[in-house]
């Protein structure tokens, strides 16, 4: 991106072309093209075939697999093989020396262990990401170093208001435990899984015996033992990045 020459190009990187089956050309106002229709030929080897839009910060969100498979089982099996393993059950007195970067290297290694971790899902960071969670932009301005890190390895040492759970127990006897969305006299409207935020479960305030604050965050712990300790470094890096130096990568 910061090379003049590439931008009239398609950002088809020559020197990966033994590894690249397919490729389109740019399209747009300012291009020959405004659409472009990609027919192949799919591979007939079994395997995960990545496929991403190499235009400069579009990478963080535009990817994706494309499966070959026999059949639906060994699909399956393939993506199961390719999700991260744990590694360590990470303890703060075991990232005492932990090493974080400015440069931009620890940045994007960064942003990789964000995605790997699953913390995408759940948080937005420079635009990216879902917010289902609290915002990261400003993440700094409550905790840094330290404090940060063990936030993230224990995300109930202290919990937002915005996102304290709630258990309510009802006349039926049922228990409903989640996030209070909204609520109103009459009722309160709960999510229960952040992941499926448009299923909201209603509770009529009438049929509420008991309701609680859970001391319990919404975010799991051991998100971060599927990093190495040097992307945990990096992953601290990304997220107390300056947000113009995280906006440039993305």
């Amino acid at each position: 991106a910061r090379d003049p020459r590439k931008a009239n190009s398609d950002f088809v990187p020559p020197e990966k072309g033994d590894l690249i089956l397919h490729a389109t050309p740019m399209i747009g106002p300012t291009r020959r093209k405004q659409v472009h229709v990609l027919r192949f030929q799919a591979p007939t080897q079994p395997g995960l075939y990545p496929y991403v839009c190499t235009f400069p910060g579009h990478w963080v969100v535009m990817k994706g697999i494309m499966v070959v498979a026999d059949d639906d089982q060994q699909a399956a099996e393939m993506l199961a093989a390719q999700e991260p393993t744990t590694l360590r059950q990470w303890t703060l007195e075991d990232l005492v020396d932990l090493r974080t970067g400015t440069d931009d290297a620890a940045i994007t290694r960064g942003m990789l262990a964000f995605q790997k971790a699953k913390c995408d899902q759940c948080h937005q960071l420079a635009g990216h990401g879902i917010n289902l969670g609290p915002d990261l932009s400003d993440v700094t301005t409550r905790f840094r170093g330290d404090r940060l890190l063990q936030q993230i390895l224990d995300p109930s040492a202290e919990i937002s208001p915005r996102y304290t759970t709630y258990r309510f127990l009802l006349n039926s006897g049922e228990v409903v435990t989640g996030i209070i969305q909204a609520e109103d006299e009459q009722e309160v409207r709960v999510l229960t899984n952040l992941l499926v935020p448009e299923q909201v479960t209603r509770i009529a305030k009438s049929a509420i015996e008991l309701r609680s604050q859970s001391r319990t965050s919404s975010m799991p712990p051991g998100l971060m033992d599927v990093l190495s300790k040097e992307e945990i470094g990096d992953l601290l890096s990304y997220l107390q990045a300056p947000p113009g130096k995280v906006s440039k990568h993305h």
